[in-house]
């Protein structure tokens, strides 16, 4: 059975150093195959917090797999958003925007969603293209094995309607489509800060919140997501920091079914 560690939202520059080793003290616990961290790994793109942050990373023990958000774009240097955006991210992460893992078990697909504009008013709203959304079909679709399928992004495409404001990424519904058909099983996602799962198109959405930032909302506290099983039947564990640890709030209970995945 694969068990991942779904975080996000890190935001180093605003880290809380409690709730960080309390993550990791509640890892040591789950022991996950992987973690898998959501975008948006810096506040404000810079070199300070990008060190921060991979200090963070080479001190994991465990597999991590890792896609950008639109925090980790410069807002207050136009030359380096407009002209050397993802610099920084290649340098102190990864080279790699949109990684690719595979193993017995599980392919992961990331990919990035976030701009450096946009015609509308905010930029930090994300998009996904048809060359993207072709990309992430074909490379799923080319998997025979029966290894559960994910993909990886920052923006959502899903929102509860608390959140409608904040927009799903752009072009999500044709996205959606093709990820469906071509047997995307869930959509790891994060931005704006809330943790929650719904089924969009037989597809499951699961989304976490801030994992140890002090950008918390107020009734969302820093949390964060293990999601455990195989293609047939998963289970995503709602992990919330209350007082000095992270505790158990909710399990969820998902079965795939005629290819497409239901709540049980």
């Amino acid at each position: 059975m694969t068990t991942i560690a779904h975080i996000s939202d890190l935001h180093f520059g605003r880290e809380v150093p409690e709730v960080m080793q309390g993550l990791m003290a509640n890892l040591a616990q789950v022991n996950p195959d992987l973690v898998i961290i959501s975008g948006d790994l810096t506040q404000r793109a810079k070199v300070e917090e990008f060190e921060a942050a991979k200090v963070f990373l080479q001190q994991l023990p465990y597999p991590y797999f890792i896609v950008p958000g639109n925090h980790d774009l410069s807002a207050t240097d136009i030359t380096e958003r407009f002209f050397k955006p993802w610099e920084k991210w290649q340098q102190f992460v990864t080279p790699n925007l949109e990684p690719i893992l595979h193993t017995d078990d599980y392919i992961v697909v990331g990919v990035n969603t976030a701009r450096a504009a946009g015609f509308y008013f905010d930029w930090s709203r994300g998009q996904i293209s048809e060359a993207q959304i072709e990309f992430v079909a074909n490379t799923v679709r080319s998997i025979e094995e029966p290894k559960l399928r994910l993909l990886v992004a920052h923006h959502p495409f899903w929102l509860p309607q608390q959140a409608e404001y904040r927009d799903v990424v752009q072009n999500r519904d044709q996205a959606i489509d093709a990820f469906q058909r071509a047997g995307v099983d869930i959509i790891l996602s994060g931005h704006i800060h809330m943790a929650y799962t719904q089924i969009l198109n037989g597809v499951i959405i699961s989304h976490a919140g801030t994992t140890f930032s002090n950008r918390t909302l107020e009734t969302h506290p820093n949390s964060f997501n293990i999601i455990k099983g195989n293609r047939e039947k998963l289970t995503i564990s709602f992990m919330e920091w209350e007082k000095d640890k992270f505790h158990l709030k909710e399990d969820r209970y998902f079965q795939r079914i005629d290819n497409n995945w239901k709540i049980i």
